[in-house]
């Protein structure tokens, strides 16, 4: 069995957490960490030895099957909808939205994507 790729949106502090467990978790392999701050996506990449990537890079990166989406709680909603648009299964850190009306967009969305 193939593992799934996995990339992080998101290198701030939360990052570490994921980047130093994802290997505990057979089937799993970190591919890729994006951040708006492409230095801090930098630095992260380099101390996990990960890709770096641009947000856009890594939502059409194919090697890329599930995406982590670790941004600040305002920005999960948009974020996760263009994980979602760009075919790939979302994760999101708590909370998933901030209103019930995205949720439901959200949730309209991932069943239009199958």
């Amino acid at each position: 069995m193939a593992n799934l790729g996995i990339g992080i949106i998101g290198a701030g502090n939360i990052s570490t957490s994921y980047l130093r467990l994802a290997p505990l978790f057979k089937g799993l392999e970190v591919r890729a960490v994006a951040d708006l701050n492409m230095e801090a996506a930098k630095a992260r990449a380099e101390e996990f030895g990960v890709k770096a990537q641009s947000v856009d890079d890594l939502l059409a990166n194919k090697d890329v099957d599930v995406v982590i989406n670790l941004t600040i709680p305002d920005a999960h909603y948009a974020v996760t909808k263009r994980i979602l648009e760009a075919g790939k299964h979302a994760y999101s850190e708590k909370p998933l939205v901030l209103t019930l009306q995205e949720g439901k967009t959200l949730r309209d969305l991932a069943a239009s994507k199958g």
